[in-house]
């Protein structure tokens, strides 16, 4: 009676002091997997010696998923493991391990190999008195075989044995345990398994199983110690010197019993690696024609989805096949394929160029793209119809004799890059008409700057002439030679200004282009900026009879302060008079009148007969700047109206564009660069305005335009001080400059400069000390009344150098030696250390001098009671031809105080001296 298995209780299990662990088994497909390990298994390395990768290991772990009972021992290393069946169905199995001693026994290895050669003999020899039992059952249990004597039986199962052996088919015999007991030549040389006796035993055919099989052949065992016969196929690994990857066999296995008892598991395996490799081959062919059939299906909805047109035809039987996107691109009738032709749906011009492409490939060889029209036709961004271009590309498909069996190709839609050509070429085209009209410009510019010239040089030359011709005979005439050089003066003064103009719409042009010109609102009185800026007229129209009238519109009132900028306000204002100027000078009628008004809400596009050009003005952003302040919005408005020549309407319409005058005609007969009208729209435009004209030919025009502005709170009036533009305001600063004396240093590597600056300062009462360049600046200051460090003591020179007075200084930005904004930063280094302090007593005295003398009102209030003993630093001003805002605010960030740009005039320089003067004496007042 079979023992009946163990209890399976984990919970004892767990406090068992042997290690212990439990595994899963079965006649199906199990992996070898510890689903249960005791807390003693656990502490020490089992796990690692039961689960190593090594073939002793592999073979301990087949003998535990064993199902049979035939050996309760296996030793593993140094360690003696038991195990036993356990669970209601028996599959279960528990396995423990029982240390002991190493050296009370033998190796392992040779100890197996003794018992399993014990063992082996001991079946051979039973083998033996089997096959003479066999024999003498069939003798009498067969008529046929009764009379046949006894040793032909043996030599026929001789004979039978021999066969086996010489037989291609592997035969084996494994005892319970996993012992084998036989195996013929065949299945040695189909497993790899050793000969030597100590390799039969504890399921040594595992360890020569393919590691992917080994659940499978252990499933099989199990099986068959279950006394059921299995056949199943299995890999061997692969045999040595091979290239193969593993060694296929079919195997058919059954129990062998004896007395009711399972004696063997016996069996015969056969090679199927060439069957094997031809189901793989037959397989792959299968994968290959489905992959073949998916690649067609994919390149089918590949071709019906694609965005190009595709088609392929042949030689003999024309088009084969197109997509969908070929109807859609040629706009052809969806017919048959062979259907289609060439001819029907390119356009005519471009058909014989296509037809040559077609013969070409149809030869065989590959042409390059070819881009023609076809009959179908499309509307382009402009509105314009036309026909549609495609780009065509052919591949021939030729067999290996060279003849073209098919012809595949795209086509490809490329009109939006036609239509992008042209308009590229277009865009081209313009730029280059716009830089001919640019040196146009600039040829018309250089012959604007010679022609003044020219007459500067004249008018000098005549001057210098009368002067030389005078002799005491003369002197009765002496005034109307004097008369004639103050007309020559006045010309060059006329010629030099209009220079000035053609090279400052230059700049302006430049920083439009370049986004520099920025908007700096102040509080203002519109009128009193207009007329302050008449006066500079007053003069040229006299001259020319011309009447120039000035008029406040009724509108204006409530508007008297506001915000905006003057500078760009009176920017377009004096283009618009130059050019009323210039057209109304030697017409019959000779007027020009100037109206300045105001209004809340923007004036429409059509004011007073005057179409302006542009309304989408910018107001809104300029306005809601902090710096515009928070009053209500307005507008102020100025209208300049001429008996000039007038405008056709024509003309007009080319007014206001950049380097466009208003006929050819005009730069012939008026001079001018066709920039001051672009110039001036460009600025309304940046202050929240506009501009515009109404002019009739032969009678004159009007010029209007408007910004955006907000209303300002005037200063409180005193009884007295008066707001307005102040009366004869040249001659007070002419005054102003004759009694103040200021001692000016200035720094200019030009000599002509030198000579001509100085003496205009001189005249104007100045004292002028001059330096070359920064060096000399800083030792002319190492001898002033400034420097508090030492001096140098050379005898020959210490009489000969007197400390000097300073009230300001002109420095040039651009010098050699030491540039104007090096010598600027080393000046401020050495007030800061010091270096350069005014004395106490010549401070206070120039300050009071200046405050005395300047004709300004906001000097006239520094209070002279407040301490005079903080040092002050000296105005710098910087003088240069470079007026660009970033050169300015360089020159500031070196340390000086304010810039005038070159060409300049001694009355434009004497505010910018008078303010400096005010402005540093306040610090150092604080």
């Amino acid at each position: 009676m079979a023992p009946q298995p163990a209890a399976l209780d984990l919970d004892i299990l767990e406090f068992d002091s042997t290690p212990t662990f439990v595994i899963r088994i079965s006649a199906s497909t199990v992996d070898f997997d510890i689903l249960f390990c005791n807390e003693a298994f656990r502490k020490g390395i089992f796990r690692d010696v039961v689960q190593a990768p090594d073939r002793s290991a592999l073979l301990f772990r087949s003998w535990a998923q064993a199902i049979n009972r035939s050996q309760e021992t296996y030793q593993l290393g140094h360690i003696v493991w038991s195990a036993e069946i356990a669970g209601r169905d028996e599959n279960w199995k528990i396995v423990r391990a029982m240390v002991h001693d190493p050296n009370k026994q033998r190796a392992p290895d040779e100890r197996r190999g003794s018992e399993a050669g014990v063992h082996i003999r001991a079946l051979s020899a039973h083998y033996i008195d089997r096959r003479e039992n066999y024999l003498k059952e069939i003798s009498a249990s067969l008529p046929s075989v009764r009379d046949v004597p006894q040793l032909n039986l043996t030599q026929r199962w001789e004979t039978l044995q021999t066969m086996m052996e010489m037989s291609d088919v592997g035969v084996f015999e494994y005892s319970p345990d996993g012992t084998l007991i036989h195996g013929n030549e065949a299945w040695y040389r189909l497993s790899s398994h050793p000969r030597e006796l100590p390799a039969h035993s504890d399921f040594s055919f595992m360890d020569l199983v393919y590691p992917d099989d080994t659940a499978i052949v252990m499933s099989a065992w199990n099986t068959l110690v279950q006394g059921k016969p299995v056949t199943f196929e299995m890999r061997w690994k692969a045999r040595p010197g091979t290239d193969d990857v593993a060694q296929w066999v079919l195997s058919s296995c059954l129990p062998v019993y004896e007395d009711g008892n399972l004696f063997s598991i016996a069996g015969n395996t056969i090679d199927i690696n060439a069957q094997k490799k031809s189901q793989e081959a037959a397989v792959a062919r299968v994968e290959a024609l489905e992959m073949a059939r998916s690649s067609e299906r994919k390149f089918a909805r590949f071709a019906e989805l694609a965005p190009i047109a595709i088609y392929i035809f042949t030689t003999e039987k024309g088009m084969q096949y197109v997509n969908d996107q070929f109807f859609e691109l040629t706009g052809h009738d969806r017919v048959a394929f062979d259907r289609l032709e060439w001819s029907k749906l390119v356009c005519a011009e471009d058909l014989e160029r296509v037809e040559q492409s077609i013969a070409i490939v149809k030869s065989g060889k590959r042409t390059a793209d070819l881009q023609f029209r076809l009959n179908k036709t499309w509307v382009n961004q402009e509105e314009i119809r036309s026909h549609i271009w495609v780009q065509s590309s052919s591949y021939p498909e030729v067999d290996k004799d060279g003849n073209v069996m098919s012809v595949m190709g795209t086509l490809f839609d490329i009109s939006q890059f036609k239509w992008a050509e042209t308009v590229q070429r277009r865009m081209i085209d313009e730029a280059l008409e716009a830089k001919r009209q640019q040196e146009n410009f600039i040829d018309m510019t250089s012959h604007e700057l010679r022609n003044p010239l020219s007459a500067v040089v004249q008018c000098a030359d005549s001057v210098i002439s009368t002067l030389h011709q005078l002799n005491p005979r003369q002197l009765d005439s002496i005034h109307d030679e004097i008369d004639t050089c103050i007309d020559s003066l006045q010309t060059i003064v006329l010629c030099s200004l209009h220079q000035k103009r053609i090279i400052d719409d230059v700049l302006t042009l430049s920083k439009l282009d370049s986004n520099l010109i920025l908007i700096t609102p102040i509080r203002v009185q519109p009128a009193v900026v207009v007329s302050e800026a008449l006066k500079m007229f007053e003069v040229e129209c006299s001259q020319m009879q011309i009447t120039l009238e000035f008029k406040e519109d009724e509108t204006l009132e409530g508007l008297e302060w506001v915000m905006l900028d003057p500078s760009r306000l009176l920017q377009v204002l004096i283009n618009l008079l130059t050019n009323a100027i210039k057209f109304t000078k030697g017409r019959p009628t000779r007027k020009i009148t100037v109206t300045l008004g105001g209004t809340l809400t923007r004036p429409p596009p059509v004011w007073h007969s005057v179409t302006f050009t542009n309304t989408d003005g910018l107001q809104a952003d300029i306005l809601d700047r902090p710096d515009w302040g928070d009053e209500n919005k307005a507008f102020i408005w100025l209208k300049v109206e001429d008996t000039g020549c007038g405008l056709s309407a024509e003309g007009q319409k080319k007014l206001f564009s950049r380097f466009q005058q208003a006929t050819p005609k005009t730069h012939v007969k008026y001079g001018g660069s066709g920039l001051g009208l672009f110039i001036s729209k460009s600025l309304t435009v940046l202050q929240g305005g506009s501009i515009g004209v109404n002019s009739e030919l032969g009678v004159g025009s009007t010029f209007a335009f408007y910004v955006s502005t907000r209303l300002a709170k005037g200063p409180k009036p005193t009884k007295d001080q008066r707001i307005g533009p102040q009366a004869h305001r040249t001659v007070s600063m002419e005054d102003a400059m004759k009694r103040a004396k200021l001692n000016i240093l200035l720094v200019e590597d030009n000599v002509i400069n030198q000579t001509v600056l100085s003496k205009q300062l001189i005249k104007f009462g100045c004292k002028v000390h001059i330096a070359g360049n920064g060096i000399e600046a800083l030792e002319w200051l190492r001898q002033s009344v400034y420097w508090q460090g030492g001096r140098d003591s050379d005898p020959n020179t210490e009489e000969q150098s007197i400390p000097s007075e300073l009230d300001i200084i002109l420095m040039d930005v651009e010098m050699p030696v030491m540039d104007g904004l090096t010598c600027a930063r080393l000046i401020r280094d050495y007030e800061q250390q010091g270096l350069l302090v005014a004395p106490e007593q010549s401070q206070r005295a120039r300050q009071m001098s200046i405050a005395e003398l300047s004709p300004l009102s906001s000097l006239r209030e520094i209070s002279m009671s407040t301490p005079l003993s903080s040092p002050r630093k000296l105005p710098i001003l910087a003088v240069s031809a470079n007026a660009r805002s970033e050169q300015i605010e360089q020159a500031r960030a070196a340390g000086m105080d304010d810039a005038i740009a070159k060409p300049f005039r001694i009355l434009e320089l004497w505010p910018k001296m008078e303010a400096l003067i005010q402005r540093c004496h306040s610090v150092g007042l604080q």
